[in-house]
């Protein structure tokens, strides 16, 4: 299975994939005697999660893990290689994941919760790829291109889908028949207009005499205390000669004649067709689908009006004809005016009734509009053609004997020396090279010192090849080179340990006597007060920091807590604790209920997940999707590691 993380029902992208599955379902007849009868029966024999009947293959991973690592490297604005990612343990949470997901599919599939026909027809109306343009009709060989292309068999698919809906469906009941006792509710509200009174006081961090400057001695036996959080990692030093399209790109000049050329061949697929805003409600009755074009008409919301029918109102936002599945809807939708509703309408798959949201005329291209992109195009593929011309070159130097400096040279191209770095492209400030990908640091760190690699087609115009200049074996940093560092490392520890020691006996000493007041004498601090602190209005207090909000309240009355801020560490009691206005308490209550029954359908799906992921037995095999990664296992830090794992 695709195994998209089924939180994905919520991305574009997988959704679209999602529904892409049901036609195979319906329209090529999967099951019983369809065309891919025999597909159904093939063993999964790559998987590196399975389940029962379900399993995710090492291509449907790989896909998994580009779309995760493609958000962290957004979210850190940095290229991050596979490598540093399975270092710090993403494969482990993916795989998790995977395993939670596949879990819950498997026991409802088990429990007999799976889709029937008509849930999947609803799915069909909302594909556009499987239809031929021309013709509007199901074009059987473009799906299957389609779903060749995404990596996906007809049993892979089939169980996508039922997988999907009955995910879905089985969400939608426990949401809409789950309602949170009001007993739990009110016990939430109540703690919400309660309110309490503190006492704190503020021990800055010259409470404690400053550390003095550490000793050598001192140093080195803070680094031998400290020496797995120090050791630096094997270093490599390494010459790169590198061939990429993506570089020479930039440096390309497009001749305008080409541009006119090719956009004399390309001007019909580079026209702008009518683009359309379309709500669709499938209907089964025609008595319904007047009944729901007169509720559309007055302007209520589509999706209420599918839901009082059983069905889910299909939205088009700015598609083409061609991007509605059902011609005889599409052309329909393509001949009513902006605003207008219609319907019943006999579609290809069945009654609907329509809506024109928006209207967007089509635009025939033009040269000035087409340039742009038809640059983009040509400059790409003589970028490759370079690349390519280049590198031919460069094995052909290698080949008669010469070194990768100076067959790069040959082939007008610089070779360049990196390092030293890790074997996650690290380098000595801490920050990722972005030369250095994966498959070139593979390759750096599976050779030993001195030897000089052949070229590597790395795939899309890159070619690459590798040089160890030097190795430098994992060793703790130098007291020389690292001293001032080090030294504040070791203070920075000190202190932290004086103020902890520090803190602690000020909290014994203010639960001794009940109060504040002699602690706070003890470090010439003074004591605070702020009474009538609410939940609901913590916002206010957000200048105290998150740890003393969740001291003040999570704690009992008389109790004496300490909590980092940013001037120091707060000292701080619960002087007392008031129970709010019943009057408020009952409203809150009543407001409240409905987000808390949200919330507890939330946790018992997530309990449901993690029960079937407890009892049904699944197989991680994380050595093999280590090696799908390409990642070097003999890199990775030494540990109690399972990478073959099962679970009952």
């Amino acid at each position: 299975m695709t195994g998209t993380l089924r939180s994905s029902a919520r991305n574009p992208i997988a959704v679209a994939i999602m529904g892409a599955l049901t036609l195979i379902f319906l329209v090529i007849g999967l099951g019983g005697g369809g065309h891919f009868a025999d597909a159904f029966h093939a063993a999964n024999a790559d998987a590196v999660v399975s389940v029962g009947g379900h399993s995710t293959n090492t291509r449907d991973f790989q896909r998994i893990w580009d779309q995760q690592k493609q958000k962290f490297q957004q979210q850190t604005g940095q290229d991050l290689t596979n490598q540093f990612l399975v270092q710090n343990g993403v494969d482990t949470q993916i795989l998790d994941q995977i395993a939670l997901e596949q879990s819950s599919m498997e026991m409802l599939t088990r429990d007999g919760v799976i889709p029937g026909p008509a849930l999947v027809d609803q799915e069909i109306k909302k594909l556009p790829w499987a239809f031929d343009k021309v013709t509007g009709q199901f074009n059987q060989q473009q799906f299957l291109q389609g779903l060749a292309a995404q990596g996906l068999t007809p049993r892979q698919a089939q169980m996508e889908i039922t997988d999907e809906l009955a995910v879905r469906h089985f969400g939608y009941a426990v949401a809409g028949g789950f309602q949170a006792p009001w007993l739990s509710v009110a016990l939430n509200a109540a703690q919400g207009t309660e309110s309490r009174d503190v006492s704190y006081f503020i021990m800055g961090l010259n409470a404690v005499p400053m550390p003095a400057q550490p000793t050598d001695a001192q140093l080195t036996a803070f680094m031998k205390a400290h020496a797995s959080q120090l050791t630096l990692p094997e270093l490599r030093v390494i010459t790169v000669a590198k061939f990429s399209a993506k570089d020479i790109a930039p440096t390309i000049k497009i001749d305008p004649a080409q541009v006119a050329k090719e956009f004399a061949f390309r001007k019909d697929t580079l026209s702008k067709p009518e683009q359309r805003t379309v709500v669709e409600i499938p209907v089964k009755t025609a008595s319904d689908g007047a009944a729901a074009a007169q509720k559309l008409a007055s302007g209520e919301d589509p999706s209420a009006i599918a839901r009082s029918l059983g069905v889910e109102a299909v939205t088009y936002a700015d598609k083409p004809q061609s991007a509605i599945a059902d011609r005889k809807l599409a052309q329909a939708a393509f001949s009513m005016k902006e605003g207008a509703v219609n319907g019943p309408v006999t579609g290809d798959l069945g009654l609907a009734v329509l809506k024109v949201i928006k209207v967007t005329p089509g635009a025939p291209a033009t040269l000035a509009s087409a340039t742009p992109q038809i640059e983009a195009d040509l400059r790409q593929k003589q970028a490759a053609d370079q690349a390519y011309q280049e590198s031919a070159k460069f094995d052909a130097a290698r080949q008669a004997g010469a070194g990768v400096t100076d067959a790069a040279r040959k082939a007008g191209v610089a070779a360049i020396t990196l390092g030293p770095v890790t074997a996650q492209g690290i380098d000595t400030t801490g920050k990722p090279n972005p030369t250095l990908t994966d498959k070139i640091l593979k390759a750096a760190f599976a050779a030993p010192a001195g030897q000089e690699g052949d070229l590597e087609d790395a795939g899309s115009g890159e070619y690459y090849a590798v040089k160890v200049e030097k190795v430098l074996p994992p060793a703790l940093p130098s007291l020389t080179d690292k001293r001032p560092e080090l030294a504040r490392a070791y203070m920075n520890d000190a202190l932290i340990t004086e103020l902890k020691a520090k803190a602690s006996a000020l909290v014994a000493l203010s639960k001794k006597n009940g109060n504040l007041d002699a602690a706070a004498a003890q470090i010439g601090a003074h004591v605070a007060h702020e009474n009538g602190m609410n939940r609901l209005k913590a916002e206010q207090y957000k200048s105290y920091g998150r740890e003393f909000l969740q001291g003040v309240f999570g704690a009992k009355p008389g109790d004496v807590f300490p909590a980092g801020g940013q001037t120091g560490v707060y000292i701080a009691r619960i002087d007392a604790v008031h129970a709010g206005d019943p009057q408020q308490t009952a409203e809150l209550t009543a407001q409240i209920r409905s987000r808390a029954s949200q919330a507890y359908a939330d946790d018992l799906l997530t309990a449901v997940q993690t029960a079937a992921r407890k009892s049904l037995k699944v197989t991680i095999n994380q050595t093999l999707a280590r090696q799908t990664l390409g990642v070097d296992q003999a890199l990775l830090p030494k540990g109690p590691q399972k990478p073959n794992s099962a679970a009952k």
